[in-house]
């Protein structure tokens, strides 16, 4: 069973209460109901514990079930760019005009390329540029904008997806001054997605990076091999470190929402795309 195929709940289908109780949150992950609203998750594991997969294949159930609506991606700088793992025209690069984003080949030296890119001028005009149904790769220039642009799409009025690789660059921990009030704001609306159509679906190697009020306000935990149970959890130490790991069947995984955890494996595994192993980078040399 893939995770962006997820088993409608019958009687028949033979699974444990644990397996039922993660089938149960990943559909929260992705309902589309007034009432029960978005969520926000937080995904954490080691290097390697395909995080990002698992972002991913959010993104996937999105583009494969809602089509008409607009999802959004944040990457990191300096790195590999992820959502290219989605495949050759699933994606839509976007970049704040003057804001010296540029993108180089990392198989041919860092060599500066240049892909096809809608540029914006502010976050209306991005939200207006960005495309239904694929990923829109947004580049500020500076990832903090993530959390002013987070505050704008409240209120788009219609559902909206945002998909954050390592939230612990966009609000981190021990910061001061302007930066510590914008995070406390940022936390404001993190904890609004819910009423706003808004799903926020995000990922962090060390969730102790992340700002605690950023931490607090999550509603939906999912632990890969190598993550650190945080006090709030139900979770153990122990039961994470015993999470298998299988790059060909995937990778075990807990789901924490509400008060109730389960179990279930992420099978949907994102490779690197051949000509496409790319990087961002601001006001590069």
């Amino acid at each position: 069973m893939k995770n962006n195929d997820l088993v409608v709940e019958n009687e028949a289908v033979d699974l444990s209460k644990s397996e039922i109780n993660a089938e149960r949150i990943l559909r929260r992950c992705h309902i589309h109901d007034m009432d029960a609203g978005g969520v926000f998750s937080l995904i954490s594991g080691s290097q390697g514990s395909a995080k990002t997969s698992v972002t991913l294949s959010f993104l996937d159930y999105t583009k494969k079930h809602h089509p008409g609506e607009k999802m959004f991606f944040s990457n990191c700088y300096n790195a590999p760019l992820q959502f290219v793992k989605i495949g050759r025209g699933n994606f839509n690069i976007m970049v704040l005009k003057d804001s010296g984003v540029t993108f180089h080949d990392r198989d041919n030296k860092l060599e500066e390329i240049h892909p096809k890119v809608t540029y914006f001028k502010d976050y209306k005009d991005c939200y207006d540029k960005a495309l239904p149904g694929v990923c829109n790769a947004v580049f500020f220039g500076n990832r903090m904008k993530w959390m002013d642009f987070i505050h704008f799409l409240r209120g788009v009025g219609e559902w909206v997806h945002v998909y954050i690789d390592e939230l612990s660059e966009i609000s981190p921990q021990f910061t001061s001054g302007k930066t510590f009030h914008k995070i406390g704001g940022f936390a404001s609306d993190c904890k609004e997605v819910r009423k706003c159509m808004m799903n926020l679906h995000t990922n962090s190697q060390s969730i102790s990076d992340i700002d605690h009020r950023i931490r607090s306000k999550v509603m939906i935990r999912i632990y890969l091999p190598g993550a650190r149970a945080e006090n709030v959890s139900r979770i153990k130490q122990t039961a994470l470190d015993n999470l298998n790991e299988d790059p060909i069947g995937g990778n075990e995984a807990y789901l924490e929402y509400s008060g109730k955890f389960g179990k279930t494996v992420f099978r949907d595994i994102y490779k690197p795309v051949s000509g496409l192993h790319w990087e961002a980078r601001v006001n590069a040399c």
